[in-house]
């Protein structure tokens, strides 16, 4: 089995964060990717609302770069999944889809998000044209235009909110 001392499950913008703290305190940190590494911004065109990029980035750019700074310092990335987590003691031992045990010291789960689709035939076809998955991030690019949400629960309620303030 092998180990490591600090184990990342994630690889969105959290998740990249982490990695680049932990590999730059030499804790050697695994990183298991994921499905979609770079997690949900690679599906977003321009991402005008994070820190240092004045002018907007392209989510898939901005998650490129994330990667390749992590990688820096020395975090070790993978691709796919963590599928079973012990944490009944130390150090942890998880499974990864691809069956092989790896055990950690320590843990950072950074899963993020995953945008819930209605299945609609032209869903993908217009996303970042006028269907979006993401109030906060797209809302400016709606502003003062008539715009449905759908959804339910505490997110649909918040980004409506956020919307009615366009």
């Amino acid at each position: 089995m092998e180990h490591t001392r600090c184990l990342i499950i994630g690889s969105g913008p959290a998740g990249y964060t982490a990695a680049i703290y932990a590999g730059r305190a030499n804790l050697q940190p695994v990183e298991y990717c994921g499905m979609q590494a770079g997690g949900q911004l690679t599906q977003t065109t321009i991402v005008d609302n994070f820190p240092g990029y004045p002018n907007g980035v392209d989510g898939n750019q901005m998650m490129m770069e994330l990667r390749e700074q992590a990688g820096r310092f020395g975090v070790d990335m993978r691709d796919g999944e963590i599928i079973k987590a012990d944490f009944s003691q130390k150090p942890y031992v998880f499974t990864t889809d691809r069956g092989v045990e790896i055990s950690a010291d320590s843990v950072i789960i950074a899963t993020g998000a995953t945008a819930k689709y209605l299945g609609l035939p032209d869903e993908q076809k217009y996303m970042g044209q006028g269907v979006s998955v993401c109030a906060t991030c797209d809302g400016f690019f709606y502003r003062k235009k008539v715009v449905a949400i759908v959804g339910g629960g505490d997110t649909a309620c918040e980004e409506a909110h956020y919307l009615s303030g366009l």
